[in-house]
């Protein structure tokens, strides 16, 4: 027995509803003749006979019946992947898994993932806040597309870029008289509440580091281990604070907030990380496009 193809699926699938080599003929945009040829064609891949001649009319075989049963679901299998493969071609649909580090979603993130939605609707994003130190693992092992971290590095079976260097910033209350400068610097903070991190953090230690350098001393009746929450102290006039710029970078849309660089510099990265054995789905690809224009306009 020949192998079937797809064609000797369609022709007998057009022969069973009609039941006439003439109609047959007309729907497969062929003669009589060649429709007859192709029934024939098809009886002899899986030899057997599939229709009698019954009063002008094809009278389909039991065999038939049966065997058009299984090739209508194969055939409504197909045209729903052939509907698929278009919507995936064109993002109307898909999924992008994201594991990034809790400072890149209290506001770039939502930007990004707002961006993205209203270009691809269709598209489903889950955004996750994991560990750094479990980031790297959960993108090698296929669990995310692409991964957000600070220092990306490059390991077995991934691949890791740096998108951008930024800059920690400085964020007051917007009535608060330092708001009115362009610029502060270290110097300026002396003696303020300063709402800073854990000094076994990184950023806690580069920030009191680069504080001790220029000689300054502020007052820390806050600290907290998340960028989310020294945000909100901010807001709440608790204090001032230094953050990296990548939380507050829907500055413009927070009104309770001023954000003002900060001098001497202390550098932040965003990196990505993806893995060398799965490739970028077109969704994820659009998605890191998504994030790519978001930070090519920073906030200050």
């Amino acid at each position: 027995m020949h192998r079937i193809k797809i064609r000797h699926l369609e022709t007998l699938m057009v022969f069973m509803k009609t039941g006439s080599v003439t109609e047959a003929a007309e729907i497969l945009g062929t003669t009589q003749p060649n429709a007859s040829k192709s029934l024939k064609q098809l009886e002899g891949a899986i030899g057997i006979s599939l229709f009698q001649r019954n009063g002008g009319r094809l009278q389909p075989t039991p065999e038939a019946e049966i065997l058009f049963a299984h090739a209508a679901r194969l055939m409504e299998e197909l045209a729903f992947i052939e509907t698929l493969s278009g919507d995936l071609a064109r993002l109307r649909s898909g999924f992008v898994q994201v594991a990034t580090l809790a400072t890149f979603g209290v506001a770039l993130l939502p930007l990004v993932a707002e961006a993205f939605n209203t270009r691809h609707p269709d598209v489903a994003v889950q955004i996750d806040v994991v560990d750094s130190d479990k980031i790297h693992s959960f993108v090698s092992r296929g669990n995310y597309d692409l991964g957000l971290v600070h220092h990306p590095s490059q390991e077995v079976d991934l691949t890791a870029r740096t998108l951008r260097t930024g800059s920690m910033v400085c964020i007051l209350p917007a009535a608060h008289p330092l708001a009115r400068r362009p610029g502060i610097r270290a110097a300026d903070l002396a003696g303020m509440p300063l709402i800073t991190y854990p000094r076994t953090l990184p950023f806690g230690a580069a920030i009191a580091k680069t504080l001790a350098d220029e000689g300054v001393q502020v007052r820390n009746p806050l600290s907290a281990n998340h960028s989310h929450v020294v945000r909100k102290l901010v807001e709440r006039g608790r204090g001032l604070a230094l953050v990296d710029e990548y939380s507050v970078w829907d500055a413009a849309a927070a009104p309770g907030i001023a954000v003002r660089p900060f001098e001497p510099r202390i550098p932040v990265s965003i990196g990505m990380i993806v893995s060398q054995r799965r490739p970028l789905s077109l969704a994820a690809q659009a998605f890191l496009t998504a994030l790519q224009d978001a930070l090519a306009t920073p906030p200050l």
